[in-house]
């Protein structure tokens, strides 16, 4: 395997005690132990929930999967593609079913990921100028950045509502 997917496999889906330098898990990580009333919370009218972070970032892992594997587009479960509507705010039924999406999601990507072919990661995926290893070390970058929002958000929903 290329030491670039070992690389971005070990920070996308950690093993074997592996903690990152930054401290904080992967999104995916970041979402267990969240209630659906704190994955529901809006901190401020214009920002996004935890719910709908997450859903974004199972967007996301979706888009890249399906062009490593060079998929059929237009096959998302959620609408709107990039901003997913989560289900019904503070149903923990809903949560459970979305945070299994998310998961699947995760799980594919990382699939996809370590059975890429290596030999392909400096061509160009589709139009552009992007190659697959930026593709790949992109998602990898917006799953980190969105895993400290999650991990800024419970902090602030534990102030709140002495949760999180």
């Amino acid at each position: 395997m290329d030491r670039r997917i070992e690389e971005v496999l070990r920070h996308l889906h950690p093993t074997g005690g592996f903690k990152p330098w930054h401290g904080g898990p992967t999104a995916l990580g970041a979402l267990r132990g969240v209630s659906a009333r704190v994955a529901a919370w809006r901190p401020y009218p214009d920002r996004h929930t935890i719910w709908e972070l997450g859903l974004h970032v199972a967007y996301w892992n979706y888009a890249v999967e399906r062009r490593l594997r060079d998929g059929p587009s237009g096959s998302f479960w959620g609408a709107p593609a990039n901003w997913p509507r989560p289900g019904a705010a503070g149903d923990e039924q809903s949560w459970r079913k979305d945070r299994g999406r998310i998961r699947e999601s995760h799980l594919s990507l990382r699939d996809s990921i370590a059975g890429f072919d290596p030999v392909k990661l400096d061509e160009v995926a589709g139009s552009g100028s992007t190659t697959y290893a930026d593709l790949i070390t992109g998602v990898l970058l917006h799953d980190t950045y969105h895993a400290g929002q999650i991990q800024l958000m419970k902090r602030l929903a534990r102030s709140h509502f002495g949760e999180g």
